[in-house]
């Protein structure tokens, strides 16, 4: 678990000053009061860009943030909490509830909140950058009364609750990269099976999301040579016009984007295996023709599928001509 604070390596007179400091900006500014003599274990996890995820097990203190907290340059972001255990107490936007364990809390962190731990309690959060969410202010405030009637409420709560155990039991890369994104996906799912269904970002929303299944989705069929947009489009019920347009909002190509994910795969396969032909590993990453597979891997990586194999003239690092995928 990678802890940013642990107040019991601390010495009593200054852990209450290190919560303060640790909270204060573990999410977003606001004012903070610890009860003392104050003791907290924090741990913090980076879910990919603009997500993370944070674990408190915390003594009584308050968080509150006002107007004046607002006006400053911090990302704008939301916040998912889900108090594990004690007696927590929120207050946001004028809205009930926010003080039952096991709930979840969903928050608007562009607007004013008050947020009290009465005694030692337990709580994780996911906060999420607006950008990287993909959902307007206005309708992620409108499904926070909702959010308890979505049939997605269930789901996103017990993955929020057994995340910590898998964090802390996962490599870096890149299973926690696909971690981050299912777990963003789910929220946004979340939020939107509880905003109103006529929103006009809905739309947008579920482009961004088709964009995310549908590269999963050839990043574990690349040693396989079919991979039309035909069978792309199929295996995710929706129409070819609609699969290119959302590779498009993406300023992405279908094709360049599978292709460059065999070339990666294929030069990392020739690194490892120096007596295999280069011929039979294109062959296993979908290339039928190995002299247009060597053609394009001079062209993503200055040097010939052969040289690069034997390590003639190999740079230390080589890194692709072009973005290799996300």
């Amino acid at each position: 678990m990678p802890l940013v604070l642990d107040t019991s390596l601390l010495p009593a007179a200054q852990r209450a000053e290190a919560v303060r400091e640790a909270m204060t900006s573990s999410i977003a500014p606001a004012s903070v009061a610890v009860a003392p003599p104050g003791h907290a274990r924090i741990a913090h996890w980076v879910l990919g860009p603009g997500a993370e995820f944070l674990h408190h097990v915390s003594s009584g203190h308050r968080l509150t943030r006002t107007s004046r907290h607002l006006q400053s340059d911090n990302p704008e972001r939301i916040s998912l909490g889900l108090p594990v255990s004690g007696a927590v107490r929120m207050r946001h936007r004028d809205l009930p509830g926010g003080d039952r364990i096991g709930e979840l809390q969903l928050v608007d962190l562009t607007s004013p909140y008050d947020f009290l731990v009465e005694e030692t309690s337990t709580v994780q959060a996911l906060i999420v950058d607006y950008s990287h969410l993909g959902v307007p202010v206005d309708s992620l405030r409108n499904a926070i009364p909702r959010l308890a009637a979505s049939p997605m409420y269930e789901l996103v709560r017990r993955h929020l609750l057994e995340l910590p155990g898998v964090l802390d039991n996962l490599q870096p890369d890149p299973a926690l990269t696909f971690l981050g994104s299912s777990t963003v996906e789910l929220v946004r799912g979340l939020i939107a099976s509880a905003a109103d269904p006529d929103a006009s970002w809905l739309r947008a929303a579920s482009t961004g999301t088709l964009f995310t299944r549908v590269t999963e989705y050839i990043r574990q069929h690349q040693r396989e040579p079919d991979l039309s947009a035909a069978r792309l489009a199929a295996a995710h019920d929706v129409s070819v016009r609609t699969l290119y347009a959302a590779f498009a909002a993406e300023n992405e190509q279908l094709g360049e984007w599978v292709i460059r994910g065999r070339l990666r795969e294929a030069h990392r396969e020739l690194a490892e295996c120096p007596t295999a032909t280069v011929a039979s590993i294109a062959r296993s990453w979908g290339f039928a023709n190995a002299r247009h597979f060597a053609r394009r891997f001079r062209d993503e990586y200055g040097i010939s599928p052969g040289e690069w194999q034997h390590g003639v003239s190999r740079p230390a690092v080589v890194t692709p001509a072009t973005n290799s995928g996300r």
